[in-house]
């Protein structure tokens, strides 16, 4: 009987790609039920608030939890868990890979305690130092204050809910984790109803945004329990596994700070912007984040696993492989939803946004902001998967050192593009600063001899330029003879923005096909296996 390592040893290049890019099929797929979810509760958060004082202090008071979130569930501690795991779980005893969970659910369960007393004691501080624009209007500054209390012990069961994530993740289990955001927007959307029109409805919400934690934690740990582990914190929180993990998650959270940074200085100058401008960044942020969390993000996720168990085994052209085919990946599926977000920008917000307290005003202002978040997306997905090629290698300072670079661009250009175009001019920014970061990364590498085959990866990108033109040129055509009509109801306007969804999906499908991609013959060749319609 072959060992799990001889197994691992012997895939071959065909079959690691079609497992990266099924995992990532399963994590998309549920992504893509977490969004929707998202986005009804977008639009109810929209319908009641608007883009009015008391929606900009919730979208604060919520950030600022979520920040950690973010910090965690984004790269840092499944980048530096990850790697640790799968070392104790290929090379050592199954006893010793608990021993090492159990003692770093100890560790964190200490560290979120801690930082949760400290976030509600200098809530004021944290508040003013986030929005200081908020200083002038007192009440909107103390609702917020108000606000980040209740939603600040969220950090503690999120924290753990992550903890527990990043185990499943390194044991490929990803349906799961994938799934258990659905919760959280769940939860928002049940307060939203139970709690609308009424004068407490907005902390309400506050208070779904912690229960939302705890059902998503609850969720990790059952099922982790059903797979056999029996996760209790441990009297031995300073196990060598953890403290590696620790070492390797502070120049991780520290990248990933800098990175958060650059949505705090956003928020920082759109604060001193006309009101409202605040909320046009987040909507546009968060409909840019669908095509990027449904493909970029799963796919990074999805991926590291294998750079890790490749790294571990040694197996480096094989890891190079991987990552080629990666990018590829990444770049076919993200650049029609560039494109198509470039030319549909202010009808899809019009369709999913538009009604009661936002307005058409409000609706061509997040356009603008969402057009240039757009531009980025190709550059924000393939850092998903260039950050994992050095996090599988322990290395966690280059992606750090790069991050920084790019921050100090990110402000310089927020401060000279903000002045001729407001909010829009935060968003180009920091749409330019990723693809520097991008471009630093991919340096980095190749200095290393570790870049990806860039032969094969421009054969791919020249392959998908005629499906992408065909694209381009349907939905420019589509919306230049179809014109959009925002004062429509919503079911026409949606059915408007859903035949350009259509047409432009079937233009660039067939494209492909006709083109001989290799990216789309993957994911059929997965879809038509997991739907049992694949020929034997």
């Amino acid at each position: 009987m072959r060992t799990h390592k001889e197994n691992l040893g012997t895939t071959s290049p065909q079959e690691t790609e079609k497992g990266v890019a099924g995992a990532t099929l399963t994590i998309s797929s549920f992504t893509l039920m977490s969004r929707v979810f998202g986005f009804i509760r977008d639009i109810l958060i929209a319908s009641l608030l608007g883009t009015s004082n008391t929606a900009d202090a919730f979208f604060v008071a919520f950030r600022i939890p979520n920040l950690f979130r973010r910090l965690l569930g984004e790269g840092a501690l499944s980048a530096a868990f990850i790697p640790v795991f799968t070392h104790y779980h290929l090379k050592a005893s199954p006893k010793e890979a608990k021993e090492f969970m159990n003692s770093a659910i100890s560790l964190f369960l200490t560290v979120l305690i801690l930082l949760v007393l400290m976030g509600e004691l200098f809530t004021p501080w944290l508040v003013k130092i986030t929005a200081p624009g908020f200083s002038s209007i007192p009440q909107k500054m103390l609702l917020t204050i108000s606000l980040t209390r209740i939603t600040f012990p969220y950090i503690l069961f999120i924290g753990l809910a992550i903890l527990i994530m990043a185990l499943l993740n390194a044991l490929h289990r990803f349906a799961v984790p994938a799934f258990s955001p659905v919760l959280l927007n769940l939860s928002m959307i049940s307060a939203i109803l139970l709690a609308y029109k009424k004068p407490w409805a907005v902390h309400a919400l506050a208070w779904a945004v912690v229960t939302g934690g705890v059902l998503q934690l609850s969720l990790h740990a059952s099922s982790a329990y059903r797979m056999g582990w029996r996760l209790r914190p441990s009297l031995r929180p300073l196990h060598p596994g953890v403290l590696e993990t620790v070492t390797l998650m502070l120049p991780s959270v520290v990248g990933l700070t800098v990175n958060q940074i650059n949505t705090f200085v956003d928020t920082i100058l759109a604060s001193l912007l006309p009101a409202g401008s605040i909320s046009y960044l987040y909507y546009a942020n968060r409909l840019v984040q669908f095509p990027l969390g449904l493909f970029g993000i799963a796919l990074g996720t999805a991926i590291l696993p294998t750079f890790s168990q490749q790294q571990t085994l040694n197996e480096r052209e094989a890891l190079r492989e991987t990552f080629t085919f990666g990018l590829t990946l990444v770049l076919f599926i993200t650049l029609p939803a560039l494109v198509w977000l470039l030319i549909f920008a202010t009808p899809v917000i019009s369709v999913l946004f538009q009604r009661a307290a936002f307005t058409w005003r409000s609706a061509q202002a997040t356009g603008q902001a969402l057009f240039c978040y757009a531009l980025g997306l190709g550059a924000f997905a393939m850092v998903k998967v260039v950050v994992p090629v050095f996090y599988s290698q322990k290395d966690m300072k280059t992606p750090v050192k790069t991050a920084v670079v790019a921050l100090g661009l990110n402000v310089m250009l927020d401060i000279i593009l903000m002045i001729p175009l407001k909010h829009a001019g935060l968003a180009l920014a920091t749409s330019l600063a990723s693809t520097a970061n991008l471009s630093l990364l991919l340096i980095a590498l190749e200095k290393r001899g570790q870049g990806p085959e860039w032969r094969p990866l421009l054969k791919a990108l020249l392959r998908n330029a005629p499906p992408l033109l065909a694209l381009t040129v349907g939905s420019l055509l589509y919306r230049h003879f179809l014109t959009f009509h925002p004062y429509e109801t919503t079911i026409k306007k949606g059915i408007w923005i859903g035949g350009a969804m259509f047409q432009g999906g079937i233009l660039y499908l067939l494209g492909a096909w006709k083109t001989k991609s290799k990216e789309l013959e993957v994911l059929l060749d997965i879809l038509l296996g997991k739907t049992g319609l694949k020929k034997s």
